[in-house]
């Protein structure tokens, strides 16, 4: 047997002792794959802006979720599509405890898709009639949305999150005239 052959004939015995490796590179291989896929995709790596601050600052967010139960006004979010342009508009119902709606107050709110986080968006919503309160949001982003809205009337403040799904219909198709 010529020694070509031997060493093949060795291999070949020995083939069991490879298996692990294929094992191990394969694992390494499907790793890397996988976070190249999930990092790739737009807003995959969209990061809360001051996150540091907000987790510093987590007893005074209590102390509101505290004083929003003591107010215990009703802000209702609408979205709505816009009346020109192609995003949609925001709307916020604000009434206080006996269903009043509060005149006057100044409000503003960050909308974030959550499908694509870095397309956060803050406005400032004007009174369009009593207690309704509206903006226009230049985003056209389907699916859930936050909206962060604080509401401050007379020296208090309320500040809440909500959370909305969002849709936008196709626009109708016009009719072919023969």
């Amino acid at each position: 047997m010529s020694p070509a052959s031997n060493r093949w004939r060795v291999a070949w015995q020995s083939r069991w002792a490879f298996v692990p490796v294929l094992l191990m590179s394969g694992t390494v291989v499907g790793a890397a794959i996988a976070v190249t896929v999930a990092v790739s995709e737009r807003g995959a790596l969209a990061a809360e802006p001051d996150y540091y601050r907000r987790g510093a600052a987590y007893d005074d967010w209590k102390r509101q979720v505290a004083a929003n139960g003591a107010l215990r006004w009703v802000v209702t979010p609408e979205v709505v599509p816009a009346r020109v342009g192609t995003g949609a508009r925001l709307e916020l119902s604000v009434a206080d405890k006996h269903g009043i709606a509060l005149e006057g107050a100044a409000v503003r709110a960050e909308v974030v898709p959550i499908v694509d986080a870095d397309a956060r968006c803050a406005v400032t919503l004007q009174e369009s009639s009593p207690g309704i309160y509206a903006a226009d949001v230049p985003l056209r982003i389907g699916g859930q949305w936050e909206i962060r809205a604080t509401v401050e009337w007379k020296g208090r403040t309320w500040s809440d999150r909500m959370r909305r799904s969002v849709t936008f219909r196709a626009a109708p198709k016009m009719a072919r005239q023969p």
